[in-house]
Formats: C-alpha cells, structure tokens, sequence
C-alpha cells in the first residue's frame, strides 16, 4: 500500500556522510523532490554538530559510521538535542545489531545505500512528517530481534532478582501454595503476599502463571550459559530462612 505524504512545505535536510561521493549523489537523487530541500552537507562530526545546530534541519540523513566517529551516537546527540528533527540512517550496513542500535538511538528511518532513489526520497519525506520506515530488506533481522526480546526479556529480569526473590519464584513454579512456601521459609503467608506482590511488580507481571513461565525461562537460559550450578546461591536454606520479606 502506497502511504500518502503530506508536506505543508519542503522538508529541509542536512546530509552526513564521510563520502564526498555519496554526499553528491544523495544531493543529485533529492534536488528531483520538489518536497526535499537541502540545506546543507557535512563529512564529519564538528560540521555535523555545528550544522544541526545552526540549520535545525526537519530531517537529519546520516551513516552508521562518520569517519572515526558512531553514527549511532551522534544520532543520540541529535534526538536529544533537537527533538523535532528526524534521523534517518543511510548505510550499507544491513547487521542486526547495528539495526537494533539505530532505532534505540532514537532514529526514524533506516535505508540501505543501495535502494532506488524513489524509496530514499520516500524515506525522507516519510520521517519529516514523523513516521518511521526500514528498509523493507531488513525485516527478517527486524523480526528476529523482537522474537529475540520475547525471548530473553524474562531471563534479564528474573535474573535482575534477589537470590531471595527467585527462590520463592523456584517454589511457584514447583506448584507450592502460598501457605507451604511460608512454612518452608518460616515467613508467615501474609509476608509471602507482600514479596510476591513486589516480585510482581518487578518483573511487570500479574498473574502467578506468568511468574512460573519467566522463572522456567531463566532458569533454562542459566543452564544454557553455563554447566555451573548456582543452586547454592538461590535454594540454600539456611541463606532462605534468614531472608527478610519485606515489601520494599
């Protein structure tokens, strides 16, 4: 489905490219927009800073990597900066991770240097008006990266938890009730409520089914990491019987 551009006037548009070449060709492809305009080109991140600045460009077009410096982290600077001015990535670099970087840095578009000038007007047009686009090539590594989170998000923050914290996770998902896991840890059950209310809250869940799937998710992710057992830091039961269950 074709999306349908609305540009009260011509975006105005800062290129960064440590290519004398690619800033040509860019400035070639977009002065056939009457909807682009741009207004000026750096090579490298003094000029880049001093021109963002200065211009307050609608839409910032810049590489991964500006020479010696990160795109990704001048792509920071600027969304935090200046706000209102989008970034849209340029680049040959099709990686995951790189992808990944781009759009946590707070970039709007990204589009491979080989794309087809219709699509690189497009992609600028598109994020001067405060949507987003990827190269439709990098959807596989788009898709993999949100499986990937799905995946791992549990296991980052069930593992961001006391030893106390996933010891009662470990009980849960062992089938225990709230009144056996306090006559296992010699709490009483109003305090197993409370921890369990905290757990909850932490690792931004409701539901106890929901505490035994991340806690099976973490604990497979530890077998995963290592053949050491870390029994002796989350069940030893002399560390559990002095845990303090507070709320806090």
């Amino acid at each position: 489905m074709e999306r349908s551009i609305q540009l009260e006037e011509r975006a105005r548009v800062v290129l960064i490219d440590d290519s004398s070449f690619v800033l040509e060709g860019l400035q070639v492809v977009l002065s056939k927009s009457r909807r682009i305009l741009v207004t000026a080109t750096a090579r490298t991140e003094q000029e880049a800073v001093t021109l963002v600045r200065t211009c307050q460009p609608d839409v910032v077009v810049l590489d991964v990597r500006v020479g010696p410096t990160s795109g990704i982290t001048l792509c920071r600077v600027i969304r935090e900066s200046y706000p209102n001015t989008a970034v849209l990535f340029f680049t040959s670099d099709d990686d995951r991770q790189t992808l990944k970087s781009a759009i946590l840095a707070g970039a709007q578009g990204y589009v491979l240097k080989d794309a087809s000038e219709e699509a690189i007007v497009k992609g600028i047009e598109i994020v001067a008006v405060g949507q987003a686009i990827i190269d439709e090539r990098l959807t596989p590594q788009l898709l993999a990266w949100v499986r990937d989170e799905k995946q791992t998000a549990p296991r980052d923050r069930v593992e961001g938890c006391s030893s106390a914290d996933r010891r009662i996770l470990s009980l849960i998902a062992a089938g225990k009730s709230n009144k056996e896991i306090a006559r296992e840890l010699n709490v009483t059950p109003g305090a197993v409520t409370a921890r369990l209310r905290a757990v909850y809250k932490r690792l931004k869940i409701s539901r106890r089914s929901e505490a035994v799937r991340y806690f099976v998710q973490w604990e497979k992710g530890l077998c995963g990491r290592t053949n050491h057992s870390h029994s002796t830091a989350i069940s030893s039961p002399s560390v559990l019987a002095r845990a303090n269950y507070h709320t806090d």
